[in-house]
């Protein structure tokens, strides 16, 4: 049975340079932290993958410095961390059909919001850079399922509409916005009719 889509694409737009489970990068033993790409199921001499065995839980987005990064599915911000691999990141915990989950957005250059923040999706959650363990500008992009008492990592992309998140705003409202018209219309009409008799 296919999964059902229920998030959105957090940049606009949506290009994949680095896909879930991808392992072609490396990280030296000495230390000093160079990354390298590489076969990670067999690195070169002092070096070491930099995703283990599994590959990269994640997908990398390609996007410009300072772009603009949005919420891909309601939640509300658990942390906003700092660390010498991740960079500035921020992470969501939403909830869908019983299930938990965590998004995770990373090596930004500044966030939006605060712990405890419910963020509705389409909203901004930061802005892209290249901090961390990052060989240049791009969005880590990671999708968790809390599954057996611990965090699963997930490829988000079957489970991603092909909708920007921010346009998905604008279509929602658009459509709340007409549906309230078509109602005001309705009632007007019935109204007119009843005041007709």
């Amino acid at each position: 049975m296919a999964q059902l889509k229920f998030i959105y694409q957090p940049l606009k737009p949506y290009v994949v340079n680095q896909p879930f489970g991808a392992n072609n990068a490396c990280v030296s033993t000495d230390g000093l932290n160079k990354v390298i790409s590489c076969n990670g199921h067999k690195p070169p001499k002092g070096y070491k993958s930099l995703y283990g065995s599994k590959g990269h839980d994640a997908v990398d987005l390609r996007g410009k410095h300072g772009q603009e990064v949005y919420c891909a599915l309601e939640g509300v911000i658990a942390s906003i961390d700092t660390n010498p691999r991740t960079g500035l990141d921020v992470r969501i915990v939403s909830q869908h059909n019983g299930k938990t989950y965590r998004h995770i957005y990373e090596h930004l250059l500044g966030y939006d919001g605060k712990v405890g923040d419910l963020v509705k999706t389409g909203q901004l959650v930061g802005w892209l850079d290249n901090t961390g363990w990052s060989s240049g500008d791009h969005l880590h992009f990671e999708f968790q399922e809390w599954k057996d008492g611990q965090w699963t990592p997930i490829d988000p992309e079957p489970l991603m509409f092909n909708i920007f998140a921010r346009d998905q705003v604008f279509h929602e409202s658009l459509l709340r916005w007409v549906k309230e018209f078509m109602a005001r219309h309705a009632d007007n009409f019935a109204y007119s009719l009843r005041s007709n008799k």
